[in-house]
């Protein structure tokens, strides 16, 4: 994955790597689908709807359960119920024989007789039909819908609108005939409260007699009446009583002014105005001649039979209202006397009016009870035929005009989905358990090394498969990989021009001389990366000596057309007598490239290849060549690369994307590391750039990489 690009990317990435085994997945899941749907039957489905209202549990509509409708809760109880009588064995064992044609009794629940026995031909139809009967209620509406698929398309509409009007038939039944026996339940029990009726008011009228209760209302019971009268004229005596009472014994106070009507009386208002008259008369004469005189003696006199009269005046005053309120006390006790006899007779009155009252109000009950029911029995009949039908057909079942399964197009679309699914979780559990490297981030994320050059997998001109530039075997013209050799593609011909520049600008600021290619595994493109490094290196203008240090399989001479008859191996054996004139041969096509070739096999390899002599040989040709490549066997085949490593200025290690384990290049990388190999970077051969990594690539190479209609032979340094 790319530093700082989203995983969705990868992700597709991934899918584009495994595109075969998804597509191999998708192809597979349909055509299990394409068996399915032509090895399915076709059955056709019809489907009808139907009303439920809700259903009044007071059959006979007495008036004290009208108010008690049928809640939500309730209603969603009586639709659940409805939706399994709909597919019950009943019903549609009913349907079944109806749509035969064999005469049976209606459906109803309170069927007593026992049922028609089935047969195993019929068991088996019921099964069958109630396999493909589908009942189902429509949330959140009083709509139940009925679907039926059968192979004969005109069946399944006459099933559904069978089974609907037999469900109709049974619903109407049920509720009649239960109207019916509520119905005559109820006239026997008429019978029996008539019976109630009639001995409850003889009770009645037997008491009234016994206790001589003429009426218990208000209006026309007498002793209540009385009662009555006399407790309010006691009140009225009581008030009277109190007020005379209170006038009394203000004039036992000894006031005169308090006494009543003093101040209103015409004796008393003269005689005071007369005391008046006189008490100044005689307050004047006493002032002027003193009270011995006789005029004044006559004036005293005179006044005081004024105050004597006054007085007899006040004293029959009090006289009058002492005697008023003895009155008033003695009808007060009168009356109080006459209210409690009074009392105790109303008392026993409501005695036995208590039992009056139980008689005459069971004999009320009873007979109200008895009018009620009556008249509701004469409204059975009408009413059972007219609340019995709360189911209504909404949709008639039609002859379908098409299958219903199988569902090509579902099963189609079902079978790409799981296939995509399928096939995508198989890609990724691939992915995961697969140890190759594949992308350039993968080999510098998990080795750690830098990432010097990019190789790209090269088809074949003949169009019949593809050849990675590690692919040089023996005997195999390599023509289509070594850029020499003929017109190259732009992008091999640019990878390896980009793989010049990373090893002559390494990080160290000193361009290499000696360069090592090696690899981890065989067959993982080194050889390919000797020649067209040596190469482009050579178009360059430096002198390039390319060595084949791989004396177990030496390739190099067999690519190149040359002959190896001297080479490394006549040349590290002193006794040989050879020298670098014999064994390094001019590359004729390429200026400046010079090629020692392997030469004979030789027995111990690493014995020569670690020889004083080989040192010695490397540091001639630093003399000699600009650059030297050698070619040497893969790392983890055996311990010669390790042995030439330290003469390296470079190591290059080579690696195929998608055939390298990452252990392998992790162990390589250790081994060398172990020995301080310089390891200047990793070489990706065989990289797909048609993949989703190099979208890029291919875009730019378009623009930018358009490469001379010259013969590679021709090209001077670049």
């Amino acid at each position: 994955m790319q530093p700082g690009e989203p995983a969705v990317m990868e992700y597709w990435r991934i899918l584009y790597r495994r595109r075969w085994t998804v597509l191999a997945v998708i192809a597979a899941f349909l055509a299990l689908a394409t068996v399915y749907s032509l090895k399915t039957t076709r059955l056709y489905k019809a489907s009808g709807r139907i009303s439920v209202d809700k259903l009044d549990p007071n059959t006979l509509g007495f008036k004290g359960d009208r108010g008690a409708s049928v809640g939500d809760v309730e209603y969603n109880m009586q639709l659940d119920a409805q939706e399994r009588i709909l597919a019950s064995d009943t019903l549609v064992l009913q349907t079944l024989r109806n749509l035969r044609g064999v005469p049976t009794a209606p459906v109803q629940s309170t069927e007593t007789t026992s049922p028609q026995p089935m047969s195993k031909e019929e068991r088996g139809r019921l099964l069958q039909s109630q396999s493909r009967l589908e009942v189902s209620r429509i949330n959140h509406t009083p709509l139940i819908e009925i679907r039926f698929a059968d192979p004969d398309p005109q069946y399944s509409a006459r099933f559904v609108n069978g089974l609907v009007q037999a469900y109709i038939e049974q619903n109407f039944n049920t509720r009649y005939q239960s109207t019916q026996q509520v119905s005559s339940f109820l006239s026997k029990e008429l019978d029996d409260l008539k019976v109630k009726v009639e001995t409850s008011q003889a009770h009645l009228a037997r008491f009234q007699r016994e206790v001589g209760i003429v009426g218990t209302d208000d209006k026309q019971n007498i002793v209540m009446q009385k009662l009555d009268a006399l407790n309010r004229a006691l009140t009225e005596a009581q008030g009277d009583r109190m007020e005379k009472e209170a006038v009394y014994r203000a004039t036992l106070s000894g006031d005169p002014e308090l006494l009543p009507g003093a101040s209103d009386g015409t004796v008393i208002k003269d005689l005071k105005n007369e005391q008046a008259r006189v008490a100044n008369r005689y307050a004047q004469a006493t002032a002027q001649m003193g009270a011995a005189h006789p005029q004044v003696k006559q004036l005293k006199n005179e006044l005081d039979q004024i105050n004597a009269s006054l007085e007899s005046e006040y004293r029959k005053i009090a006289t009058r209202q002492g005697g008023a309120y003895f009155i008033a006390q003695h009808r007060e006790d009168m009356l109080r006397q006459a209210f409690e006899q009074q009392k105790q007779a109303a008392n026993q009155l409501n005695e036995s009016s208590i039992q009056y009252g139980i008689l005459k109000h069971e004999a009320e009950s009873n007979q109200a009870l008895y009018d009620g029911l009556s008249q509701r029995l004469k409204e059975a009949g009408v009413s059972a035929g007219l609340e019995s039908g709360n189911v209504r057909i909404v949709d008639p079942a039609q002859v379908p005009a098409f299958p219903s399964t199988p569902n090509i197009p579902l099963s189609v679309g079902l079978a790409l989905f799981l296939g995509v699914i399928s096939g995508s979780t198989l890609a990724f559990v691939l992915e995961r358990f697969d140890d190759r490297l594949r992308s350039p981030y993968e080999v510098e994320g998990l080795s750690s090394l830098p990432m010097v050059g990019i190789v790209p997998r090269i088809p074949l001109a003949d169009g019949n498969g593809a050849k990675f530039s590690n692919s040089l075997p023996a005997g195999v013209d390599a023509d289509e990989t070594i850029i020499v050799r003929a017109h190259p593609r732009v992008e091999l011909l640019e990878s390896y021009r980009a793989l010049r520049s990373s090893i002559l600008m390494s990080a160290s600021g000193t361009r290499p001389q000696v360069i090592m290619v090696t690899s981890a595994l065989p067959s993982e493109g080194k050889t390919t990366t000797s020649i067209n490094c040596a190469i482009v290196l050579a178009q360059a203008g430096a002198r390039v000596l390319l060595v084949d240090a791989d004396l177990r399989a030496p390739r190099i001479h067999k690519v190149l057309g040359l002959r190896s008859i001297c080479g490394l191996s006549t040349l590290l054996d002193e006794s040989s007598g050879h020298s670098d004139r014999d064994a390094i041969v001019q590359y004729a096509n390429v200026p400046n490239l010079f090629v020692l070739p392997a030469g004979p096999s030789a027995s111990e390899p690493s014995r020569l290849l670690d020889a004083k002599i080989m040192k010695k040989k490397i540091a001639e040709w630093r003399k000699i060549f600009t650059h030297i490549i050698i070619d040497t066997p893969p790392v983890l085949a055996c311990s010669d690369s390790l042995v030439l490593s330290a003469e390296a200025d470079a190591v290059l290690l080579n690696s195929l994307a998608g055939q390298t384990p990452k252990a392998a290049l992790l162990r390589a990388r250790d081994l060398l590391l172990n020995v301080n190999a310089k390891i200047a970077g990793v070489v990706l051969n065989g990289v797909d750039l048609g993949s989703p990594e190099f979208s890029w690539y291919g875009y730019y190479a378009e623009k930018y990489g358009q490469e001379p209609e010259n013969d590679s032979r021709k090209l001077g340094p670049n």
